[in-house]
C-alpha cells in the first residue's frame, strides 16, 4: 500500500487568518512607527555641525527600520495568499475526487 495524502483545509484557513492578522498588525506597527519618526526628525538638531553630523545617519537609520518592516509585511502578506492558494487547490481537488466518487456511486449504485 502506497502513502497516504491527508490535508485539512480548515487548518490551512486558520494559518491563512493568522498570516492575515500578523500583516495587519505589522503593517500597523511600520505606520504608527513612521509617524512617530516624522515628530521626532529635529532630535539631531536643525542647521549645527551636530545636525550635519548626523542627520544622513538618522534618515538612513529610518529608512532601512521602515523597508525592513515593509519587507516583513509583505513577506507575511506572501504567506497568507501561497496559504489562501494552496487551500484552494486542495478544497478543489477534494471536491473533485468526493464529486467523481459520487457520480460512480449513482452509476453503478454501490459505494
Amino acid at each position: 500500500m502506497g502513502d497516504v495524502f491527508s490535508a485539512d483545509v480548515s487548518r490551512i484557513r486558520q494559518w491563512q487568518k493568522l498570516m492575515g492578522e500578523i500583516t495587519e498588525i505589522t503593517d500597523n506597527v511600520v505606520r504608527d512607527f513612521e509617524a512617530e519618526v516624522r515628530a521626532c526628525l529635529d532630535w539631531v538638531g536643525q542647521d549645527d555641525s551636530m545636525a550635519e553630523e548626523l542627520r544622513p545617519r538618522d534618515i538612513k537609520e529610518r529608512e532601512g527600520a521602515s523597508n525592513t518592516g515593509r519587507s516583513l509585511t509583505e513577506a507575511v502578506a506572501g504567506i497568507s495568499r501561497a496559504l489562501n492558494v494552496n487551500g484552494n487547490v486542495i478544497q478543489d481537488a477534494q471536491n473533485n475526487t468526493f464529486d467523481a466518487i459520487n457520480n460512480e456511486s449513482n452509476k453503478s449504485g454501490r459505494h
